[in-house]
């Protein structure tokens, strides 16, 4: 003990610097690009948490609440240097969903409850070192996922921009609620929210394009096409002040806002309420997750560097945990904002930290002004961010490529809709997860044969190939386990009753990655079967880790035949001598 202490300072000294290596060489210039790209997140972030806290059926305040601590707890933890961590859509409408069931006075704590859970099992799970649980969780299904709750969340804002009541978690509640209350549409509400999507969609696809054209360099045309929304939720702000749009015109409005920084405690609930708010929190988890990493990677790929999937189960579990503790709800990265954070510049965790400290400004300072701001247009600027959102595109490719991953992606598509968020992305997993052991329970097995005067070795159902009666080979494509290995004897014994000449058989394993005890078991039972019925059994091509595993057990002891390098060895130390006799040509020069 007293020999490790000395050097418990060094180590911690050594994981802080890995941590935070970003602050060697930090300088003013890098500040400089921080502080820009912090200025410009959050004047998009600002609009964005009361929209997305709308979205989660909760008040405007908290998801400004969210965008505070817990950006200062990914920082300091997480593993990118880009990502914004923050409200977003997806988690919002699965919040909204997670806590519907819940008595409405119960439902903002029930969010700070789901947000400590959703935190302790990210931590739980980055302190295992589960990183590679994304590797589970199949991108056809991610695509599938995101775009079904992106329509989703479309039409759960039509209710806004109607401004009429409509109650529901599925699509087909939603729908069947906001047609029974079509009469009561409000004009003002249409026309407000129809101009609002008008606008953002203007901003966000038309803008950049026009201000290039007028000579503006691309990056600039696009940073303040990102920056263009503050200024048309001011001026909606403005006008809703001076004609008062709420009190004369009863068009719904945010309302008063209470100012100040978010309350710190601990999200005291029964046991009960707990328990209903476990299996939401897990699935919440796995998404925020799965799309967080997604992003991390994705723009750390732009400059060439790599994000530890551990680390940023660490930075999101301690930002959703802070949240739960400052009344907030889950959270994950965003990928819009964090996306701009590249883009204008930001180089470091710093931005996150003055993105901070501007929405702690904000929380104190800015929330009386947007009193007056009309829900039509938070709902407008949630559907225009779901329009990037949406990629039917992907399904399709998905489709054309593979029917069984299109199958899962289109199952999980219409899962999210009919049947919610949550079902959603359990049906997606669980069916890829099926898919997968399904295609592993009768792996590709093909009889080969040589191409003529060459070493290579393919189907001979496939190709025109060279094949011997009484040396067969069969190819096997895919590791060997218990759940395909009497599929392996099934298939040797149908080749020994079609092979009545067959003398010696060669499994080729060039993809057996790995032969658990059970497969080794069938192994030992086919040759035994093999030896019965005067055949030996062979192997070619067997990788050296699955070889020295064999010698770990006595089946090399009773295997009938040899274990060779590579196929073609086997091939000319198996195959028969020609009869030279059957060739009438064949002339003896002796």
């Amino acid at each position: 003990m007293s020999e490790s202490s000395p050097n418990m300072p060094a180590r911690l000294a050594a994981r802080l610097s890995s941590q935070w290596d970003w602050m060697r060489g930090y300088s003013s210039q890098v500040f400089s690009d921080d502080l820009l790209a912090a200025i410009v997140v959050t004047i998009l972030l600002v609009p964005q948490s009361l929209a997305y806290a709308l979205l989660a059926g909760l008040p405007p305040q908290v998801g400004i609440y969210v965008s505070i601590f817990p950006l200062v707890a990914y920082a300091l933890l997480g593993s990118s240097r880009f990502v914004n961590v923050g409200p977003t859509a997806v988690i919002s409408l699965m919040t909204a969903a997670s806590i519907a069931a819940l008595p409405e006075d119960m439902r903002l704590i029930s969010a700070a409850a789901l947000a400590f859970m959703v935190g302790l099992m990210l931590i739980i799970a980055g302190l295992l070192k589960a990183g590679s649980i994304m590797n589970f969780i199949s991108r056809p299904v991610v695509s599938a996922y995101i775009t079904g709750a992106a329509l989703l969340i479309i039409i759960s804002q039509l209710k806004h921009i109607l401004g009429v009541n409509a109650d529901g978690t599925t699509a087909i509640e939603l729908v069947r609620s906001l047609v029974a209350n079509l009469k009561t549409v409000k004009p003002l509400a249409l026309i407000t929210g129809s101009v609002a999507i008008i606008l953002f969609w203007f901003v966000r696809k038309i803008l950049p394009f026009l201000l290039v054209k007028a000579g503006m360099k691309s990056r600039r045309a696009k940073l303040l096409s990102r920056m263009a929304p503050i200024i048309i939720i001011a001026g909606f702000v403005l006008i809703s002040a001076v004609l008062a749009w709420g009190s004369q015109y009863d068009l719904r409005v945010v309302g008063l806002i209470p100012a100040g920084l978010p309350p710190l405690s601990f999200p005291m609930m029964q046991q009960g309420d707990f328990e209903i708010l476990f299996i939401p929190a897990i699935v919440i988890a796995i998404v925020a997750f799965v799309d967080s990493t997604s992003t991390a990677q994705e723009l750390a790929s732009r400059t060439r560097g790599r994000i530890d999937a551990n680390k940023e189960l660490l930075g999101l579990g301690a930002s959703n945990l802070v949240a739960g503790f400052t009344g907030g709800y889950p959270i994950n990265g965003s990928m819009s904002r964090s996306a701009v954070n590249f883009s204008a510049g930001g180089k470091t965790p710093v931005v996150s930290l003055i993105v901070a400290g501007f929405m702690a400004l904000s929380a104190v300072f800015l929330t009386p002004i947007l009193q007056s701001l009309p829900l039509s247009v938070l709902a407008a600027l949630i559907i225009v961010a779901c329009f990037s959102l949406l990629d039917f595109k992907a399904l399709w490719k998905t489709w054309v490529y593979s029917r069984a991953d299109g199958s899962t992606a289109l199952a999980t598509f219409f899962a999210v809709l009919l049947l919610g968020v949550q079902w959603g992305v359990l049906i997606g997993v669980v069916l890829a997860m099926g898919l997968h052991i399904k295609s592993t329970l009768k792996p590709h097995m093909a009889l080969v044969g040589r191409f003529p005067g060459t070493e290579h070795y393919r189907d001979a159902e496939k190709f025109v190939v060279e094949t011997n009666d009484e040396v067969k080979t069969l190819r096997i494509d895919e590791s060997l386990y218990y759940a395909n290995a009497r599929y392996l004897e099934d298939k040797v014994a149908r080749i020994v009753a079609e092979s009545p000449k067959m003398h010696d058989l060669i499994l080729m394993c060039t993809a057996v990655n790995h032969i658990d005890a059970s497969a080794l078991s069938s192994l030992a039972a086919i040759n035994k079967r093999l030896n019965t019925a005067g055949i030996k059994l062979h192997f070619s091509d067997m990788q050296s880790r699955v070889r020295e595993r064999l010698f770990r057990s006595d089946f090399l002891d009773k295997l009938t035949g040899e274990i060779f390098m590579s196929q073609h060895e086997a091939v000319l130390t198996l195959q028969p001598e020609p009869n030279w006799a059957e060739y009438s040509d064949h002339i003896d020069i002796h």
